[in-house]
């Protein structure tokens, strides 16, 4: 048992020792964009995606603070002694 994991194990290593990467990189790929994953300096194109998902978001989100605030409706009248829902 311990054999036929060991010589399985083995096989597999060996197969992708002599496989390697299937990606072959060239010196004019890596002259050409040096970091192909990035889409900015330090986020990947699915990271600065969400970010600036993110980013419209929460700007849509504060628009209607601010319009909120021009109205001044932001926050209750503090003419009444009663509290206000």
């Amino acid at each position: 048992m311990i054999r036929t994991a060991l010589l399985a194990s083995c096989l597999l290593a060996s197969t992708l020792i002599v496989g390697g990467c299937s990606n072959t990189i060239t010196s004019d790929d890596l002259r050409d964009n040096w970091t192909p994953e990035l889409q900015s300096v330090t986020q990947s194109e699915e990271e600065f995606t969400n970010f600036k998902s993110r980013h419209r978001h929460n700007t849509w989100r504060q628009v209607h603070d601010d319009w909120a605030r021009i109205w001044l409706v932001d926050r209750n009248l503090r003419l009444s002694e009663y509290n206000l829902p």
